[in-house]
């Protein structure tokens, strides 16, 4: 059976279509591994107080993910649907509709400085409750403790805050030299809550070469894989995660 060729324009048409369909953007977000910081190395700092040095690294983990304002495309998508580092979600997944670049910056930033107040109110209460530590809460200066995350935002890092406030105010050497990695968002009551990206920040961390991670207990059932070598430990609470780390 003999087929005729299409009509010339028709196959411009079609080429047209198919072109533009291809590289139109599409309202998607790709979330990436991002970088593993040792909060001990210029990150926490307490002046005008005594305090003790860390043996070991505690990793603040983040994640890339794509602005709200990126032109993602077909193969893009497509690319990250077959790289196993990267996960695709619908943008309204990430960003509220109508979010700016310029606005999920400024949320970031403002996300970021609470959940180190929160970090340092969780990190004074358990200290309080646990004087076996050797540490009188009471004489610790909040202002003293100071923060500087520039290459990272969001909530996320309250667990590890307050895990290195209460490892540099007690004498007693908690880490043992371990690298362990974390992330959880921190209450002032010291709860732990759920984060995004968690499967691309357990990959960071096996990465950077940490032994532990610490997982907030009710993302535990979204880690699709535990790497080699690393032990993750699902915590709800700042004391979990001090008795975790303990161990």
């Amino acid at each position: 059976m003999r087929y005729s060729p299409l009509p010339r324009f028709v196959v411009i048409i079609l080429t047209v279509f198919f072109s533009v369909a291809l590289l139109a953007p599409l309202p998607f977000a790709i979330v990436m591994p991002g970088h593993a910081q040792n909060i001990f190395e210029a990150i926490i700092t307490v002046k005008n107080q005594k305090s003790y040095p860390a043996t070991g690294r505690l990793d603040l983990m983040s994640i890339r993910v794509t602005n709200p304002n990126s032109w993602i495309i077909g193969p893009a998508i497509l690319y990250s649907w077959i790289n196993s580092d990267e996960a695709v979600y619908p943008r309204s997944a990430i960003y509220p509709s109508g979010t700016t670049t310029a606005e999920a910056k400024k949320r970031a930033t403002v996300d970021m400085t609470s959940s180190q107040s929160k970090a340092i109110s969780a990190a004074l209460t358990y200290l309080q409750e646990h004087p076996e530590l050797a540490v009188s809460a009471t004489s610790v200066n909040p202002s003293n403790i100071a923060f500087d995350v520039r290459r990272t935002g969001g909530p996320s890092g309250g667990m590890i805050f307050a895990l290195g406030v209460i490892e540099l105010l007690t004498p007693s050497d908690l880490l043992h030299g371990r690298h362990i990695s974390g992330t959880g968002t921190i209450a002032a009551d010291g709860r732990v809550g759920p984060i995004g990206g968690i499967n691309e920040k357990v990959l960071a961390a096996h990465r950077a070469g940490a032994e532990i991670f610490l997982a907030p207990a009710s993302n535990l059932r979204e880690i699709s894989h535990t790497p080699r070598g690393l032990r993750i430990v699902a915590v709800s609470t700042l004391a979990e995660a001090v008795e975790a780390i303990q161990r």
